[in-house]
């Protein structure tokens, strides 16, 4: 994959753990998000512990849990 399709790693550290409360506060298992958002848990767990965070897949994760996020660009 490019790295002109990952999200910066500041945003990913700071996202990514965010993504992994929203689960867990919503009571979902990994398996769980997985079959909501067809990534695999391999990918999810990267994401949710900051280590990348592909675009595609971060809007695809913000459309299952519903919710709106506001990314400044400098």
């Amino acid at each position: 994959m490019s790295k002109r399709h990952l999200v910066s790693k500041e945003i990913v550290a700071e996202i990514g753990p965010q993504l992994k409360q929203l689960r867990i506060k919503r009571g979902l298992t990994l398996e769980e998000l997985q079959t909501g958002v067809h990534i695999s848990i391999h990918l999810l767990k990267r994401i949710e512990t900051g280590k990348c965070l592909p675009y595609s897949y971060m809007w695809r994760l913000f459309k299952f849990y519903d919710v709106k996020a506001r990314i400044m660009l400098e």
